[in-house]
């Protein structure tokens, strides 16, 4: 089974959307969404949020596994829209 989350930047700046234990970072303009994908082992699985100064951290639960980002059919990369000088 896969467990899915849209998250969408709400606010009117860039937003990060870090995903955990991978460290990987997404970033989001005003207006913009994204989907977060894990398998899972059962329906109590989900994912845990956590906001932060510059967007939202999700961490998946102990039952699920590696967290895929998506737009559309569009797996995205570490680093999509990365603001120039971030670290």
């Amino acid at each position: 089974m896969e467990k899915q989350l849209v998250v969408t930047n709400a606010t009117q700046r860039l937003m990060l959307v870090f995903t955990e234990p991978e460290a990987q970072d997404y970033w989001l303009r005003p207006g913009e969404s994204l989907e977060v994908r894990a398998e899972i082992e059962s329906l109590n699985d989900d994912f845990e949020l956590e906001d932060t100064r510059d967007g939202v951290t999700v961490w998946p639960s102990d039952g699920m596994g590696y967290i895929s980002t998506w737009v559309g059919d569009i797996e995205l990369e570490c680093g999509y829209q990365r603001p120039a000088g971030w670290a």
